[in-house]
């Protein structure tokens, strides 16, 4: 229960700073995508379950207070969290090269998701211009953000496994 919590306050905390502050300290035009960080992070630290439910609580958090179409986000950042999910079993302790790799890799996913259904769709053609002035400069935000944030990411992470291991040997809770 209190990881839930726990990455429930991680959770609203990465939306409020991505929403706000992010949105004031733009690099050309463009802020870093933490929800997306958060979903991939902890998909890749935990597995597929975590990634899918924190992916959908994370696009859900963007279809309901920035999307007119409710689910819009929801299913990309489920699927993004699924998907990374898999990679859980080549997890390594404090080495951070996956999870650049798997940041930059779903947000060009995620990008190319909103390129697709929010501009081709609608016979917006200019994809070199949505390239080189959105993806590219969000891709290297938000791999930027991951340097510094993973590391905290994953020892809050790490705390939360040991606090889960002591409370299964106590004998006084049983699962």
């Amino acid at each position: 229960m209190r990881r839930k919590v726990v990455i429930f306050v991680i959770l609203w905390l990465f939306y409020i700073l991505q929403t706000t502050v992010f949105q004031l300290q733009t690099v050309t035009g463009v802020s870093p995508n933490l929800l997306l960080f958060l979903t991939v992070s902890l998909a890749f630290m935990q597995g597929k379950k975590e990634g899918l439910v924190v992916g959908f609580l994370c696009g859900l958090l963007i279809d309901l207070f920035y999307s007119r179409t409710l689910g819009f986000h929801a299913l990309i950042y489920l699927l993004i969290g699924y998907g990374t999910g898999h990679f859980c079993h080549v997890f390594f302790d404090e080495d951070v090269k996956m999870p650049i790799i798997l940041v930059a890799v779903t947000d060009f996913i995620y990008s190319m998701y909103i390129y697709v259904f929010g501009f081709l769709l609608r016979g917006r053609l200019e994809f070199g211009i949505y390239f080189t002035q959105i993806i590219l400069p969000e891709i290297i935000y938000t791999v930027l953000i991951t340097l510094i944030f993973y590391r905290l990411l994953f020892k809050i992470n790490h705390a939360l496994i040991d606090r889960q291991k002591e409370e299964r040997q106590s004998l006084w809770i049983r699962d």
